[in-house]
């Protein structure tokens, strides 16, 4: 099972060979708070508060609790993350491929792959992710590509203008249209195009 994170959603494809890859009562008296000004122990998170704030709220495990406590995920925290989710889904006879870019593939350590390998493995992967994973891998990878959470059509439309890949003519309403509608006017394989889905401020991915 191949999975993606982040702003490019989730996508699951299927080979030959099959890879898995409050509410408060009180009446507010003056103007709300929001982002890491209403909680200065999330001041890292920056413009990325309100995630890590939803992320804390959601009953996560106090493993990935103390990881975005502080509103900042480093890779070595990343890197921990990833090995023991590996070693929870080697308990089951399955291992992780994490990709660089993102995403990763769930395999079968002992390269067998029945019908019902996706049915089999699938709650392994959520209940190991639900102890370790939730949310830090995802807000890594999408406060590393935008930290000042600039809008996403500003960004990548300027990013595929500058590669090339469209013209001066090619809006940032025709871009939100297109990724609304999952039909794009330009080659969206195109390694230029990649990278601008990817790393649209070019801030750590090389080509």
């Amino acid at each position: 099972m191949r999975q993606e994170r982040g702003c490019a959603g989730v996508a699951i494809v299927m080979a030959a060979v099959v890879t898995l890859l409050s509410s408060g009562c009180a009446r507010a008296t003056g103007p709300q708070l929001t982002g890491a000004a209403s909680d200065p122990a999330l001041a890292h998170a920056g413009p990325w508060a309100d995630e890590f704030r939803e992320a804390l709220g959601a009953g996560i495990s106090s493993y990935e609790e103390k990881i975005l406590a502080d509103g900042q995920i480093t890779t070595a925290e990343v890197e921990d993350v990833h090995g023991r989710v590996r070693a929870c889904l080697a308990d089951a006879g399955l291992g992780i491929e994490y990709d660089p870019d993102g995403g990763f593939d769930v395999l079968s350590l002992d390269g067998k792959y029945p019908d019902d390998f996706f049915d089999r493995s699938d709650p392994v992967l959520r209940a190991c992710e639900k102890q370790y994973d939730e949310y830090v891998t995802m807000l890594f990878e999408e406060s590393r590509r935008n930290p000042e959470k600039r809008d996403e059509a500003t960004i990548t439309v300027a990013c595929l203008r500058r590669a090339g890949v469209v013209g001066k003519d090619y809006t940032e309403r025709k871009w939100r249209a297109e990724s609304d509608s999952g039909l794009v006017s330009f080659d969206e394989y195109d390694e230029r195009a990649q990278q601008c889905r990817l790393d649209p401020l070019g801030l750590w991915r090389e080509p």
